[in-house]
This record gives C-alpha cells, structure tokens and sequence, in this order.
C-alpha cells in the first residue's frame, strides 16, 4: 500500500474534508495517482468509504479508463 498525505486524505477515519470535498480534490490527481489510489482500496476496502471508492471509478472513466 501506498502512503503519503496524497493518499491518507481519503481513508475513512480522515473526517478533515468532506467526501464530496475529497471527490474534487481527486478529481485533479493524474492517471497514475488515482491508478495507485485504487490498488490501496483493492488492498483494503473496509478503510475507505463506499462513496470514495465509487469517486474513484467515475474520475478514471472520465479519462477514459474502464474498470471491471
């Protein structure tokens, strides 16, 4: 799993921002950033929240990226 204040925002127990805030904030991150993010959540799901996770896809499918 990859660390660093990046990606530690969007753990679960991170109550600093909301998760509609942290979606935008995602929404700025690169293709491989948000490739890395999504390794972390296949890692350990339970430590972040459904609506992240959901965040995620859909910011990869605007790029153009199809996860199954």
């Amino acid at each position: 799993m990859t660390y660093g204040s990046g990606f530690n925002l969007f753990f679960k127990d991170n109550k600093e921002k909301s998760n509609q805030e942290k979606i935008e904030i995602l929404r700025q991150y690169s293709t491989g950033d948000m490739l890395t993010l999504l390794r972390n959540i296949e890692e350990s799901p339970r430590e972040y929240d459904e609506e992240i996770i959901k965040g995620v896809y859909d910011c990869l499918f605007d790029k153009g990226i199809m996860c199954i």
